[in-house]
């Protein structure tokens, strides 16, 4: 046996509703509730190219922008070490030691080793 279905409605609950909203209720009582539509954003037209504009060569010079002024370099300051006696004594008595080291320590050649030791070292604090 087949039996046709007849659709159920569904069961609503009646509250007692006053003023103008009970007014809205009645004149629609079975609209559904439906969310307001965001517009779509229109999508964004794709990028082209543009045309690159054709140069002119003319017989006169362009006018040149200004040049820029340029900021003066900043001036290097050396500090100079003070160096005392002992130091400036250490630094001639090493420079001595490699030069008598150069020549091979050969006698006599120290007082030599030394002057010149002294000019280097001196002509080092000096520059």
């Amino acid at each position: 046996m087949v039996t046709s279905r007849t659709p159920v409605s569904k069961k609503t609950t009646s509250t007692k509703k006053t003023g103008a909203t009970a007014a809205t209720a009645s004149a629609k009582p079975d609209a559904p509730k439906t969310r307001a539509k965001t517009p779509a954003v229109p999508a964004k037209p794709p990028k082209t190219a543009k045309p690159k504009q054709a140069k002119l060569i003319l017989d006169e010079p362009a006018p040149s922008k200004p040049a820029a002024r340029k900021k003066p370099a900043a001036k290097k300051t050396t500090v100079k070490k003070i160096v005392s006696p002992e130091e400036r004594y250490q630094m001639i008595a090493a420079a001595a030691y490699f030069l008598a080291e150069h020549h091979g320590f050969s006698s006599g050649r120290a007082l030599d080793d030394w002057i010149a030791a002294e000019k280097e070292v001196d002509a080092m604090l000096n520059s």
